[in-house]
């Protein structure tokens, strides 16, 4: 990701991004309120090559995963979980939040990886992947 325009965004400056072209945004409480929704919406007019979005905790996620799958591909998304299968639960929940309609379609076609980090006595470990493109026809079993 060193390369091309990268779009982080975030509610706290926490992820660590370098690379020569890349522009942080960052969401508002006091008024006027800025969401992570809205810094979606406003990353799409900068041109990003990849999206970058910290801590994603509501509909935002739907926000970013339409995004991915729009001609900005290979983003990245965080979120708390407790395992990487989980992960793709909490996506799926955090996208319900926005809209009615499953967003499985959706994640299965946005969403190559999920990479799970725990926390242990050394540090913060990679500890699972999980592979999402490893089926051509991905079933609900493959989220879960």
């Amino acid at each position: 990701m060193a390369s091309g325009r990268l779009i982080v965004l975030e509610d706290t400056p926490e992820l660590q991004v370098s690379g020569a072209n890349n522009v942080q945004l960052l969401t508002r409480r006091a008024y006027p309120h800025v969401t992570l929704r809205d810094l979606v919406q406003v990353a799409l007019r900068l041109r990003p090559d990849r999206i970058i979005a910290g801590e994603v905790r509501d509909g935002a996620a739907l926000d970013v995963l339409k995004a991915w799958n729009t001609g900005h591909p290979g983003g990245l998304l965080t979120l708390h979980a407790n395992s990487a299968q989980d992960a793709c639960l909490r996506l799926e929940d955090l996208c319900l939040e926005a809209q009615a309609a499953s967003p499985r379609r959706l994640i299965t076609s946005a969403v190559d990886l999920v990479v799970f980090i725990a926390r242990t006595a050394s540090g913060r470990r990679i500890t699972e992947l999980l592979d999402l493109k490893t089926t051509t026809h991905p079933t609900k079993g493959d989220l879960e």
